[in-house]
């Protein structure tokens, strides 16, 4: 097979990188996703000089796979990294099994790091993905569990045909997630906002400032990024805040969606200032409330294991599924310290570090 490798460009060939993807990922289908809409949000509208970093290897004339990332920003330490955040990797149905997703992987790596990125991430789900990761010097940092706090069983029970159980299960996830709800944050306020809220709060930076300061490799979540990062096509997100005597200790961000096809409210972000985690119960109160205003069967979310623990979610009625991302890194600046990049301790990773959501 002829293979040649290059930079994408959009301008002449979103067609065909349009038509792979929905050839890759036929689940999207139908949804907003596979729109050009989608595809300019994702990686032309990023508030950077530089939106995106995109590359495809075509076999003479037919684009078969693709690979690109997104300019994050974390500080590590006392240094500002950029890290190409990467996404939407994919190799065409009849290209795959012949080592064109490694050679893509060199390739691409290879550029990202001659134009100046200190590193790449990635968070992939799918066990086949890992081998082609590892072979191009990836490394898997730690493991993601998605948890889960279910409200109904219905959609589960009627997926297994057991949809007659579900006045039963029910009634006995009512009185689990009864136990949860009696729980309450004395002496904190909660409000639910829609982005033009959020947009609007001022004291947003002054939080965040304060919130990057208790983490080892805070993602750059400046008003700049959360405006790109909610503003997808077509989608809604509403932001929980948790405020004592008038000042911000926590916020969390969430959105309706569907995973397994149960109709779900998907926590993107939590961020609790240190010594404030007593706002966690009342802010779980919220997502319950938000799930029940949008038919929502469970609230699902994506963290380390560490910050699990630290946000309580088992004492919040949070069970650990047995789907679980992995957190993967390939450092491209050799003058970055392995103990800033590799440490699980420093991270504090959710969907928002993604483009997933």
């Amino acid at each position: 097979m002829e293979l040649s490798f290059s930079k994408f460009d959009h301008t002449k060939n979103l067609k065909e990188q349009r038509e792979l993807f929905r050839e890759c990922f036929p689940e999207t289908l139908g949804t907003t996703i596979e729109k050009d809409e989608h595809y300019f949000w994702k990686f032309q509208s990023f508030p950077t000089k530089v939106k995106s970093y995109e590359y495809v290897t075509w076999s003479g004339d037919d684009m078969i796979a693709y690979y690109a990332s997104i300019p994050y920003r974390y500080k590590c330490g006392e240094n500002m990294f950029t890290a190409g955040m990467v996404c939407d990797v994919m190799t065409g149905i009849k290209a795959r099994g012949k080592g064109v997703f490694t050679r893509l992987g060199h390739y691409s790596t290879d550029a990202m790091q001659q134009v100046g990125l200190d590193f790449v991430s990635g968070y992939p789900i799918r066990p086949e993905a890992i081998p082609g990761h590892l072979k191009v010097k990836w490394k898997i940092v730690f493991k993601m569990p998605i948890y889960i706090r279910f409200l109904k069983a219905n959609s589960v029970l009627t997926r297994y045909k057991a949809g007659f159980l579900s006045p039963l299960a029910n009634a006995g996830l009512w009185a689990y997630n009864g136990f949860f709800a009696a729980k309450r944050s004395s002496g904190f306020t909660f409000d639910v906002l829609d982005k033009t809220g959020f947009f609007g709060l001022t004291d947003y930076t002054q939080f965040f400032e304060q919130w990057q300061s208790q983490i080892g490799n805070p993602l750059q979540k400046t008003m700049d990024f959360m405006r790109w990062r909610l503003g997808a096509p077509e989608t809604e997100y509403k932001i929980i805040t948790a405020r004592k005597d008038g000042k911000l200790f926590g916020m969390a961000v969430v959105r309706k969606s569907e995973m397994e096809k149960i109709p779900v409210i998907a926590i993107l972000d939590l961020m609790v200032l240190d010594g404030n985690e007593k706002c966690l119960p009342g802010i779980n109160r919220v997502f319950k409330q938000i799930a029940k205003s949008e038919n929502a069967e469970a609230i699902v979310t994506m963290m380390g294991k560490q910050w699990a623990s630290k946000y309580r979610l088992l004492k919040l009625g949070f069970l650990k599924s047995p789907f679980i991302f992995s957190f993967i890194i390939k450092k491209l600046n050799q003058q970055i310290d392995d103990k800033l990049l590799f440490d699980e301790s420093r991270w504090h990773l959710m969907w928002i570090d993604s483009d997933d959501l």
